[in-house]
């Protein structure tokens, strides 16, 4: 039985269980970069924030949108395209987000809502995003250099809240922030790999995934979110292919993909994600709903977020995942932090534009 217990050595060459276990670190870090940073905004104030991004430069955003869809007075809208939606113009804000600041659909983005005469600011490390920005005078807030992209996600998010908060949006985030790393530390205690398997919750459940496609369910207020994180990470850190659908939607239409019981159900686990603000009658649909796919043969697995505040539990239910998603890697015996077919891909994409 392949050991979960540090140290992985070569196993995480490039350390990604420690970048996880830095979490606490990494918002406190963004926190102070952001002290002296200033947003220059339109005189008026905007009709909607539209955040372009892909991957993990727009999880943080997406995040945002999820914790917050009922107090925040104007639209948060998350673009993972090429293209703006026609909503989008001189009235709206463009937070355009790629961390190496050279994403091919960020960059588009840039150029469209300058072509349409849509105010600008961005946040990324440098890279082509950072050269325009500086060029075109518009804002741009520093990401730590050095991570992969999805392990950077607290520092982004936290530069998000701080862009909400200079529009009004949000109250303050900073004493948000400072009690959701005070509440991450505690749990990297309980779910990092200093932590036994036995006493371990996220380690089990890595081993329980093993072998097994993936479903998670979830809310589709807050808790989506997550699910989204658990299913990218699942992908990039443990290279395995996962599903995630949302309550109460998937009651409408998916859930009748379970109705035949058979041996196709036997290798699924179905993981619950579950939050104490979920609605009474969204909890009771996720509830059935897993006792459905349980009777058709899934093993079910109901993970509740930590307790809380609403950032701090939203914030533990993505470190929980980031660290199921690097057990799940280990005992799979793939190195976490490499992603092999995103730099295939952009090679076969670059190969193809320079032969049109």
């Amino acid at each position: 039985m392949t050991a979960l217990d540090p140290p992985f050595g070569t196993a995480d060459a490039a350390g990604m269980a420690a970048r996880m276990d830095g979490a606490p670190a990494q918002i406190t870090d963004q926190l102070q970069r952001l002290a002296g940073h200033r947003w220059t905004l339109p005189p008026r104030a905007p009709a909607l924030l539209a955040v372009g991004g892909m991957g993990g430069s727009a999880m943080a955003a997406e995040l945002c949108a999820a914790i917050w869809a009922d107090r925040l007075p104007r639209p948060l809208l998350v673009v993972r395209e090429y293209r703006w939606p026609a909503c989008v113009g001189p009235d709206a804000l463009a937070l355009l987000s790629s961390y190496s600041g050279n994403t091919e659909e960020t960059l588009a983005l840039w150029r469209e809502a300058q072509a349409r005469g849509v105010p600008r600011v961005a946040m990324a490390t440098g890279g082509t995003l950072g050269e325009w920005a500086a060029g075109d005078g518009a804002p741009a807030a520093p990401l730590p250099p050095g991570s992969p992209p999805r392990a950077a996600l607290y520092a982004g998010w936290v530069t998000v809240t701080h862009l909400l908060h200079a529009l009004g949006w949000l109250d303050d985030p900073a004493p948000m922030w400072r009690e959701t790393a005070s509440a991450l530390a505690g749990l990297v205690g309980r779910w990092g790999p200093a932590n036994t398997e036995s006493d371990n919750p996220a380690k089990e459940l890595a081993r329980a995934l093993l072998g097994r496609r993936v479903f998670v369910y979830a809310a589709s207020e807050r808790t989506g979110a997550v699910a989204t994180r658990l299913r990218h990470q699942l992908a990039e850190n443990a290279k395995v292919l996962g599903h995630s659908a949302l309550v109460p939607e998937l009651d409408h239409n998916e859930i009748v993909g379970w109705e035949r019981p058979g041996e196709e159900w036997r290798d699924v686990s179905l993981v619950v994600l579950e939050d104490r603000e979920d609605a009474p009658e969204v909890a009771t649909r996720l509830t059935l709903t897993a006792e459905y796919a349980q009777v058709r043969g899934a093993v079910v697995h109901r993970v509740a977020l930590p307790s809380g505040e609403r950032l701090s539990r939203m914030a533990g239910g993505v470190l929980f995942a980031d660290y199921v998603s690097l057990y799940l890697a280990l005992l799979r015996g793939v190195d976490p932090t490499p992603i092999a077919s995103i730099d295939a891909f952009k090679r076969r994409l670059a190969e193809r534009a320079a032969a049109s």
